[in-house]
């Protein structure tokens, strides 16, 4: 059956609602990225989320609940975890709690903790709502790739879901993970809710612990006060040695092939599109121009390092 493509008003919804009430998968916006949810208590349902994801059985998803009241029945919820709660939800951000025992093992892939939280956007609170039960709520892509921001970016990764809502992600990167069982408490990722803003709700110091990308072609990330430069001069040796390469860049001043991404807020929205398409385009290694912000940069910067591997250059 083909994937239905639906609109983020009150009938599409209900549509989605019924797909997920029968066992099926739905992709949908968040205020973050694009997620795609079953049921959390029909094992078929997760089990098909891992294999269209591609995503290895040893990784957890992420649950979506739309009221403060479900995470105590899907988790133990401690001193910490509920002030981050009171902050925080609905929000981007992502809590790892004790898990209880009715959350199905292979949500959580046999471990004793459970990933959840509450997103700030009224499709996937509205889908759960209707739906009657939390949802699984990974990002909706192939496990690896940069997340999915539009809904074309749904159909390219995970054509064999049952249905898509069309609809924005206002942020347009993933939520923080934040592991609340360990002392001290661990972000696992880098995401829309920063370090600083965990620790001062907190009081608490944070560790960090990451993972990586990946990607068909070459990255490479350019940061420091010479960044312009650096990256022209890149450009010239690679083009010598017969390379084309493509800048990916907040405005364009380099006369070369740039997609622009613009700046402030509209980096954190457009960038994660522009590396996907630069991935289809016909270049042979990718140029990114790094992203001082106070608010997103550590999260942007995290997943654009992550991206790049050994080949960030300093300017």
């Amino acid at each position: 059956m083909p994937m239905k493509i639906l609109n983020d008003d009150s009938r599409g919804i209900e549509v989605a609602s019924k797909i997920i009430e029968r066992g099926g998968l739905v992709a949908f916006p968040t205020e973050t990225v694009y997620g795609v949810g079953c049921d959390v208590f029909n094992e078929e349902a997760v089990k098909k989320v891992y294999e269209i994801k591609k995503r290895d059985f040893s990784k957890p998803l992420i649950v979506g609940v739309s009221e403060v009241e479900q995470i105590y029945e899907l988790a133990e919820v401690n001193e910490v975890a509920e002030k981050l709660i009171k902050k925080f939800f609905p929000g981007p951000l992502t809590l790892i709690l004790k898990r209880k025992e009715i959350v199905p093992k292979i949500v959580t892939s046999g471990l004793e903790k459970i990933a959840i939280r509450m997103p700030d956007h009224f499709v996937p609170l509205e889908l759960m709502k209707r739906s009657r039960k939390p949802i699984v709520v990974p990002s909706a892509n192939v496990s690896g790739k940069p997340s999915p921001t539009k809904f074309e970016h749904v159909i390219q990764d995970l054509p064999g879901i049952d249905a898509v809502i069309k609809g924005e992600c206002k942020i347009g990167i993933e939520s923080t993970i934040v592991d609340v069982t360990t002392d001290p408490i661990k972000i696992l990722r880098f995401g829309a809710v920063p370090k600083r803003e965990i620790e001062r709700h907190t009081k608490l110091d944070v560790e960090l612990s990451f993972g990586e990308y990946k990607t068909s072609k070459p990255f490479y990330l350019f940061i420091g006060e010479r960044v312009r430069e650096g990256i022209l001069k890149f450009v010239s040796d690679a083009e010598s040695k017969g390379l084309k390469p493509l800048i990916i860049a907040k405005e364009d001043v380099y006369g070369k092939e740039v997609i622009t991404v613009g700046k402030g807020k509209d980096y954190v929205r457009n960038i994660f599109d522009a590396i996907r398409r630069a991935e289809l385009m016909d270049f042979d290694l990718v140029i990114l121009e790094g992203f001082d912000d106070p608010e997103y940069g550590d999260a942007v910067m995290h997943r654009l390092k992550m991206l790049a591997g050994e080949r960030v250059i300093r300017v």
